[in-house]
Protein backbone atom coordinates (compact mmCIF):
# COMPACT_ATOMS: atom_id res chain seq x y z
CA UNK A 1 0.00 0.00 0.00
CA UNK A 2 2.67 2.43 0.79
CA UNK A 3 4.51 1.55 -2.64
CA UNK A 4 1.46 2.19 -3.93
CA UNK A 5 1.19 5.64 -2.63
CA UNK A 6 4.44 7.05 -3.27
CA UNK A 7 3.76 5.60 -6.84
CA UNK A 8 0.82 8.02 -6.97
CA UNK A 9 2.17 11.10 -5.52
CA UNK A 10 5.63 10.52 -7.67
CA UNK A 11 3.12 10.95 -10.96
CA UNK A 12 0.77 13.12 -9.39
CA UNK A 13 4.54 15.25 -8.88
CA UNK A 14 5.37 14.49 -12.62
CA UNK A 15 1.71 16.04 -13.95
CA UNK A 16 2.26 19.21 -11.91
CA UNK A 17 5.90 19.25 -13.35
CA UNK A 18 5.13 19.01 -17.06
CA UNK A 19 1.90 21.49 -16.32
CA UNK A 20 4.51 23.81 -14.79
CA UNK A 21 6.77 23.60 -17.62
CA UNK A 22 4.02 24.04 -20.73
CA UNK A 23 2.72 26.98 -18.27
CA UNK A 24 6.40 28.18 -18.81
CA UNK A 25 6.93 27.75 -22.40
CA UNK A 26 3.42 29.47 -23.14
CA UNK A 27 4.71 32.13 -21.31
CA UNK A 28 7.72 32.46 -22.92
CA UNK A 29 6.15 31.81 -26.43
CA UNK A 30 3.94 35.07 -25.78
CA UNK A 31 4.35 38.00 -28.18
CA UNK A 32 5.32 41.55 -26.67
CA UNK A 33 2.58 44.07 -27.43
CA UNK A 34 3.10 47.13 -29.40
CA UNK A 35 0.69 50.12 -28.92
CA UNK A 36 -0.13 52.15 -32.11
CA UNK A 37 -1.78 55.78 -31.19
CA UNK A 38 -4.28 56.32 -33.96
CA UNK A 39 -7.05 59.08 -34.60
CA UNK A 40 -10.25 58.22 -36.63
CA UNK A 41 -8.80 59.22 -40.49
CA UNK A 42 -9.74 57.45 -43.78
CA UNK A 43 -7.96 56.22 -45.76
CA UNK A 44 -5.27 55.45 -43.19
CA UNK A 45 -7.35 54.06 -40.06
CA UNK A 46 -10.96 54.36 -39.95
CA UNK A 47 -13.83 51.63 -38.78
CA UNK A 48 -15.33 49.24 -41.68
CA UNK A 49 -19.39 49.00 -41.80
CA UNK A 50 -18.60 45.95 -39.56
CA UNK A 51 -17.13 48.36 -37.19
CA UNK A 52 -13.57 46.72 -37.59
CA UNK A 53 -10.68 48.84 -37.73
CA UNK A 54 -9.41 48.87 -41.38
CA UNK A 55 -7.00 51.36 -43.60
CA UNK A 56 -3.65 51.44 -45.41
CA UNK A 57 -1.74 52.43 -41.81
CA UNK A 58 -3.97 49.96 -39.59
CA UNK A 59 -3.28 47.29 -42.34
CA UNK A 60 0.49 48.15 -43.14
CA UNK A 61 1.16 48.63 -39.26
CA UNK A 62 -0.34 44.99 -39.07
CA UNK A 63 2.28 43.66 -41.29
CA UNK A 64 5.20 45.42 -40.25
CA UNK A 65 4.92 44.77 -36.24
CA UNK A 66 3.82 41.39 -36.91
CA UNK A 67 6.60 40.31 -38.84
CA UNK A 68 9.24 41.93 -36.29
CA UNK A 69 7.13 39.77 -34.05
CA UNK A 70 4.77 41.78 -32.04
CA UNK A 71 0.94 41.85 -31.17
CA UNK A 72 -0.73 44.78 -32.10
CA UNK A 73 -3.22 46.94 -30.19
CA UNK A 74 -4.56 50.05 -31.39
CA UNK A 75 -5.12 53.14 -29.09
CA UNK A 76 -7.97 55.93 -30.18
CA UNK A 77 -6.14 59.38 -29.11
CA UNK A 78 -6.92 62.99 -29.18
CA UNK A 79 -4.63 64.54 -31.98
CA UNK A 80 -3.23 67.25 -29.87
CA UNK A 81 -2.07 64.60 -26.39
CA UNK A 82 -0.32 62.90 -29.28
CA UNK A 83 3.31 63.67 -27.96
CA UNK A 84 2.12 63.23 -24.39
CA UNK A 85 0.65 59.83 -24.81
CA UNK A 86 3.98 58.74 -26.51
CA UNK A 87 6.48 60.19 -24.54
CA UNK A 88 4.35 58.58 -21.34
CA UNK A 89 4.58 55.57 -22.70
CA UNK A 90 0.55 54.96 -23.34
CA UNK A 91 1.27 53.90 -27.06
CA UNK A 92 4.53 53.07 -28.62
CA UNK A 93 4.33 55.09 -31.60
CA UNK A 94 1.98 57.33 -33.79
CA UNK A 95 0.81 55.99 -36.97
CA UNK A 96 -1.74 58.08 -38.54
CA UNK A 97 -0.64 59.92 -41.95
CA UNK A 98 1.51 61.79 -39.51
CA UNK A 99 2.90 64.57 -41.40
CA UNK A 100 7.09 65.16 -40.37
CA UNK A 101 8.10 67.76 -42.38
CA UNK A 102 6.62 70.86 -40.38
CA UNK A 103 7.12 72.49 -37.10
CA UNK A 104 4.46 72.85 -35.16
CA UNK A 105 3.04 76.09 -33.55
CA UNK A 106 5.58 76.26 -31.22
CA UNK A 107 7.77 76.91 -33.69
CA UNK A 108 10.14 73.60 -33.42
CA UNK A 109 10.52 71.20 -35.91
CA UNK A 110 8.84 68.13 -35.20
CA UNK A 111 11.53 65.57 -36.28
CA UNK A 112 13.04 67.37 -33.13
CA UNK A 113 10.44 66.14 -30.85
CA UNK A 114 9.97 61.98 -31.82
CA UNK A 115 12.26 59.63 -34.31
CA UNK A 116 10.87 59.48 -37.24
CA UNK A 117 10.88 56.76 -40.15
CA UNK A 118 11.35 57.23 -43.55
CA UNK A 119 8.91 59.26 -45.10
CA UNK A 120 6.53 56.53 -46.59
CA UNK A 121 3.58 58.42 -48.64
CA UNK A 122 3.25 62.13 -49.97
CA UNK A 123 0.38 64.45 -48.98
CA UNK A 124 -0.66 68.44 -48.47
CA UNK A 125 -3.15 70.13 -46.77
CA UNK A 126 -6.26 71.18 -48.84
CA UNK A 127 -9.37 73.20 -48.03
CA UNK A 128 -12.91 71.70 -48.64
CA UNK A 129 -16.03 73.65 -48.46
CA UNK A 130 -19.74 72.97 -49.70
CA UNK A 131 -20.52 73.10 -53.16
CA UNK A 132 -22.30 75.93 -52.53
CA UNK A 133 -19.75 77.83 -50.74
CA UNK A 134 -17.33 80.33 -53.56
CA UNK A 135 -14.18 78.93 -54.50
CA UNK A 136 -11.59 80.79 -52.76
CA UNK A 137 -8.49 82.07 -54.61
CA UNK A 138 -5.77 83.43 -52.24
CA UNK A 139 -5.31 83.07 -48.54
CA UNK A 140 -6.51 86.77 -48.01
CA UNK A 141 -10.15 85.66 -49.75
CA UNK A 142 -10.70 83.75 -46.20
CA UNK A 143 -10.86 86.89 -44.15
CA UNK A 144 -14.85 87.00 -42.65
CA UNK A 145 -14.81 83.53 -43.37
CA UNK A 146 -14.95 80.45 -40.50
CA UNK A 147 -12.34 77.56 -40.59
CA UNK A 148 -12.38 74.41 -39.07
CA UNK A 149 -9.09 72.36 -38.14
CA UNK A 150 -7.56 69.83 -36.43
CA UNK A 151 -6.10 70.94 -33.32
CA UNK A 152 -2.31 70.30 -33.27
CA UNK A 153 -2.05 69.73 -36.83
CA UNK A 154 -0.62 70.80 -40.35
CA UNK A 155 -3.94 72.32 -40.71
CA UNK A 156 -3.63 74.79 -37.79
CA UNK A 157 -0.49 75.64 -39.11
CA UNK A 158 -2.00 76.71 -42.06
CA UNK A 159 -4.93 77.77 -40.69
CA UNK A 160 -2.82 80.27 -38.05
CA UNK A 161 -1.40 82.30 -40.78
CA UNK A 162 -4.84 83.23 -42.03
CA UNK A 163 -5.84 86.95 -40.81
CA UNK A 164 -9.76 88.07 -40.32
CA UNK A 165 -11.02 84.37 -39.67
CA UNK A 166 -12.91 82.85 -37.58
CA UNK A 167 -10.86 79.80 -36.19
CA UNK A 168 -12.58 76.42 -34.75
CA UNK A 169 -10.51 73.82 -33.35
CA UNK A 170 -11.89 70.18 -33.46
CA UNK A 171 -10.96 66.90 -32.05
CA UNK A 172 -10.32 65.68 -35.70
CA UNK A 173 -9.81 65.82 -39.25
CA UNK A 174 -14.05 64.50 -39.31
CA UNK A 175 -14.93 66.62 -36.68
CA UNK A 176 -13.86 69.83 -38.84
CA UNK A 177 -15.12 68.27 -41.99
CA UNK A 178 -18.68 67.44 -40.19
CA UNK A 179 -17.95 71.26 -39.42
CA UNK A 180 -18.56 72.25 -43.05
CA UNK A 181 -20.78 69.72 -43.46
CA UNK A 182 -23.29 70.91 -41.16
CA UNK A 183 -22.84 74.47 -42.42
CA UNK A 184 -21.37 75.47 -38.65
CA UNK A 185 -18.46 76.25 -40.48
CA UNK A 186 -17.71 77.44 -44.06
CA UNK A 187 -14.30 75.91 -44.51
CA UNK A 188 -12.07 73.26 -42.97
CA UNK A 189 -7.92 72.72 -43.79
CA UNK A 190 -7.47 68.76 -43.70
CA UNK A 191 -5.33 66.31 -45.20
CA UNK A 192 -5.91 65.91 -48.79
CA UNK A 193 -5.88 62.30 -48.83
CA UNK A 194 -8.83 62.10 -46.32
CA UNK A 195 -10.39 65.01 -48.53
CA UNK A 196 -10.48 62.71 -51.61
CA UNK A 197 -11.47 59.43 -49.95
CA UNK A 198 -15.08 61.28 -48.97
CA UNK A 199 -15.30 64.20 -51.16
CA UNK A 200 -19.09 63.92 -53.10
CA UNK A 201 -19.58 60.56 -52.02
CA UNK A 202 -22.35 59.08 -49.81
CA UNK A 203 -23.11 61.83 -46.59
CA UNK A 204 -20.72 63.78 -47.97
CA UNK A 205 -22.35 64.67 -51.42
CA UNK A 206 -22.26 68.05 -50.80
CA UNK A 207 -18.68 68.54 -49.89
CA UNK A 208 -16.06 69.02 -52.35
CA UNK A 209 -12.09 69.86 -52.49
CA UNK A 210 -11.36 73.90 -53.10
CA UNK A 211 -9.27 74.07 -56.05
CA UNK A 212 -8.05 78.03 -56.19
CA UNK A 213 -5.67 77.33 -53.52
CA UNK A 214 -2.59 75.07 -53.72
CA UNK A 215 -0.57 74.17 -50.46
CA UNK A 216 2.93 72.78 -50.17
CA UNK A 217 3.46 68.90 -50.42
CA UNK A 218 3.93 67.05 -47.13
CA UNK A 219 5.27 63.72 -46.18
CA UNK A 220 4.02 61.12 -43.65
CA UNK A 221 5.91 58.73 -41.32
CA UNK A 222 6.02 56.91 -38.36
CA UNK A 223 6.70 58.27 -34.83
CA UNK A 224 8.69 56.59 -32.50
CA UNK A 225 9.80 58.09 -28.92
CA UNK A 226 13.71 59.35 -29.39
CA UNK A 227 16.10 56.78 -29.37
CA UNK A 228 13.94 53.84 -29.93
CA UNK A 229 15.22 50.93 -32.07
CA UNK A 230 11.93 49.62 -33.62
CA UNK A 231 12.39 53.63 -35.78
CA UNK A 232 15.06 51.17 -38.21
CA UNK A 233 13.48 48.05 -37.72
CA UNK A 234 10.20 49.45 -39.22
CA UNK A 235 12.57 50.99 -41.63
CA UNK A 236 14.00 47.69 -42.92
CA UNK A 237 10.29 46.46 -43.36
CA UNK A 238 8.86 49.33 -45.22
CA UNK A 239 11.60 49.29 -47.67
CA UNK A 240 11.42 45.56 -47.99
CA UNK A 241 7.74 45.75 -48.77
CA UNK A 242 8.84 48.17 -51.54
CA UNK A 243 11.22 46.36 -53.00
CA UNK A 244 9.02 42.79 -53.03
CA UNK A 245 5.73 44.96 -54.63
CA UNK A 246 3.42 44.30 -51.46
CA UNK A 247 3.42 48.16 -50.49
CA UNK A 248 2.15 48.88 -53.88
CA UNK A 249 -0.30 46.10 -53.48
CA UNK A 250 -1.62 47.70 -50.01
CA UNK A 251 -1.46 51.71 -51.34
CA UNK A 252 -3.39 50.24 -54.55
CA UNK A 253 -6.03 48.40 -52.54
CA UNK A 254 -7.27 51.97 -50.62
CA UNK A 255 -6.31 53.96 -54.10
CA UNK A 256 -3.03 55.44 -52.68
CA UNK A 257 -0.91 54.39 -55.64
CA UNK A 258 0.01 57.49 -56.50
CA UNK A 259 0.85 58.64 -53.47
CA UNK A 260 2.69 56.12 -51.57
CA UNK A 261 6.62 55.94 -51.57
CA UNK A 262 8.19 53.35 -52.98
CA UNK A 263 12.52 54.56 -53.56
CA UNK A 264 14.15 54.89 -50.59
CA UNK A 265 17.11 55.49 -52.23
CA UNK A 266 18.11 58.88 -51.28
CA UNK A 267 16.25 58.41 -48.12
CA UNK A 268 19.01 55.60 -47.04
CA UNK A 269 21.79 57.86 -48.46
Amino acid sequence: MKKLLIAILAMMLSVVTMFSMTACNDNNDEKPTITIGYTDYPPMNYEDENGKLVGFDTELAEKVFGDLGYEVRFKLIDWSNKYIELDGGTIDCVWNGFTANVADDDGIQRKEKVSFTYNYMTNAQCIIRLNSSADLNSDSAFAGTSVAFEASSAGESYVNKLTGVNKKSCSNQMAAIMEVKNGTAQYAVVDLLLAKSIAGKGDYQNVVINQGITIDAEYYAIAFKKGSDLTAKVNEKIVAYAADGSLKTLADKYNLGNQVILDYADQIA
